[in-house]
């Protein structure tokens, strides 16, 4: 299929937009808004007030900027509704206050005092290396300035980070993290501080070195996060630049041979890839070491800085699509808004896995939508801190192996207690991850669907040392030109 089908640029220097490629916003009145927020133009980042509103089964965020004028960006489609999808929250503590409010969200991320939401994730960029120039690169990745952070100063930051933001989830990202030359030591030293520590990854490092998955499975990493677009090396080509499906599926081997739980996390393109949801959750319930499927549905910035709307897939279409190519094994009636980021974020479904097939877990059964309680009143602040814990820990029990081992193999950067001998509560453990299956989604924002209320709610953070902690969302924000407003 060729990049323009699906609306994806080849890599290229960043470029000014004609006028006639932004999309044209309705010259009829606008109905009734269905809700209101803020949001920024997708030329300057300025921060605008927006509306949402329904055309048909699709909503709409709208926007006016007095210098680039209206834009309206299409952000859901179809059931279930986007009225229904609620689970209002109210604040929780977050981490330390670090960047007074001067130009309000999102340019003071750091974080600044506006912001509503404890970190579940925290990322920790060790290089922004990358062996891959991916046309769809959310960071740009691989620049000619690219290098690795120094050992010592990401131990400082790991200490910072479990100081500030408590036992949260580890991501180790880049980059292409597998460059790093300390990176298994890297693992053992986040593994000493937080209850997970997962590894975000193009997987190509793992396919050509079958010792670096055992040597990362001995430090003490909890999962790969596994870059997995497809099955196919011409969907690949226009996602990755290159035909890199044997690589993909060495990467998966190697990590199984090492017993290391693995997730495969898809960016997703309507009319690339989205016809390939079922092939790979058939591949993945096949292969016992892969805990699940995260969707990405492919996003504008980066290197993809351009308005996706021919290829922008919403929650409630990835829901419809899982159902449709899985036979019913998925029901969209199943998934719930998230109880730790903003309900418009994500979606979750966990199954058990039995024969290569998927089966509801028990005690899960099919709903007309949330529970009441999600449509009346927001949840106190300390419920939304007990729904951030719960998030984490659905994470470790969804993903984790079990009875994880202490670390070991790797030199450690921080003294670590003895390991502990595995009981027969551990082996129990392992048996419900290796039948555990989850489905995931997560829609990332773009400088055309930035909904503030949604940013203030993240809890998936980014470290910037020495001390700034910036939403994701907020971290990747791309003009429309490409310009970036954190990342240069």
């Amino acid at each position: 299929m060729r990049p323009e089908a699906v609306g994806l640029p080849l890599n290229e220097a960043p470029r000014e937009i004609p006028p006639d490629a932004l999309e044209a916003a309705p010259q009829k009145a606008p109905q009734k808004a269905l809700g209101r927020t803020e949001s920024v133009c997708p030329m300057c980042l300025e921060v605008l007030p927006a509306a949402f509103f329904r055309r048909g089964d699709e909503i709409f965020l709208e926007r006016s900027c007095p210098k680039h004028g209206l834009f309206s960006e299409v952000v859901w489609r179809g059931e279930p509704d986007f009225e229904k999808w609620r689970r209002p929250k109210s604040p929780a503590a977050g981490v330390k206050v670090h960047r007074p409010h001067e130009r309000g969200c999102p340019h003071d991320c750091g974080l600044c005092p506006e912001h509503a939401q404890h970190p579940c994730t925290v990322l920790l960029e060790i290089t922004s290396r990358c062996d891959l120039g991916c046309p769809v690169c959310y960071a740009g990745s691989g620049g000619a300035a690219s290098q690795d952070v120094d050992t010592e100063v990401l131990v400082e930051s790991l200490k910072r980070i479990r100081s500030e933001a408590g036992p949260v989830v580890l991501q180790i990202s880049g980059g292409e993290p597998s460059l790093h030359p300390d990176l298994a030591r890297i693992v053992a030293a986040a593994r000493v501080l937080f209850p997970a520590v997962q590894l975000n990854t193009n997987g190509l490092s793992l396919a050509k070195d079958p010792k670096l998955a055992m040597e990362l499975r001995r430090a003490g990493l909890s999962w790969a996060f596994l870059q997995f677009d497809s099955l196919n090396d011409e969907t690949l080509k226009v996602l990755r630049g290159r035909p890199l499906a044997d690589l993909k599926k060495a990467a998966v081997a190697n990590l199984e041979k090492a017993g290391q739980p693995t997730v495969l996390v898809p960016t997703v393109a309507k009319g690339l890839n989205d016809s390939e949801l079922g092939d790979l959750v058939r591949y993945a319930l096949e292969r016992p070491m892969v805990r699940g499927i995260h969707l990405q549905p492919m996003t504008s910035s980066g290197r993809n800085h351009l308005s996706p709307s021919k290829s922008r897939l919403t929650l409630p279409e990835l829901l419809v699509l899982l159902a449709a190519q899985t036979g019913g094994a998925v029901n969209p009636k199943e998934a719930f808004p998230p109880g730790c980021e903003h309900e418009r974020c994500s979606f979750h479904l966990r199954f058990r896995r039995l024969n290569g097939k998927l089966v509801a877990a028990p005690g899960r059964k099919p709903s007309e939508g949330p529970p009441p309680k999600a449509a009346d009143k927001p949840s106190p602040p300390e419920e939304t801190a007990a729904n951030r814990d719960r998030a984490v820990d659905i994470i470790l029990r969804s993903w984790s192996p079990g009875g994880l081992p202490a670390p070991q193999g790797a030199a450690p950067l921080i003294p670590m207690a003895a390991p502990r001998p595995k009981d027969a509560f551990d082996e129990f453990l392992e048996k419900a991850a290796r039948e555990s299956f989850s489905i995931t989604a997560m829609a990332f924002q773009d400088s055309w669907t930035a909904d503030l209320a949604r940013l203030r709610g993240c809890c998936v953070h980014v470290f910037n040392p020495p001390d700034r902690f910036v939403p994701f969302c907020a971290m990747n924000l791309t003009t429309a030109d490409g310009r970036g407003l954190y990342r240069s």
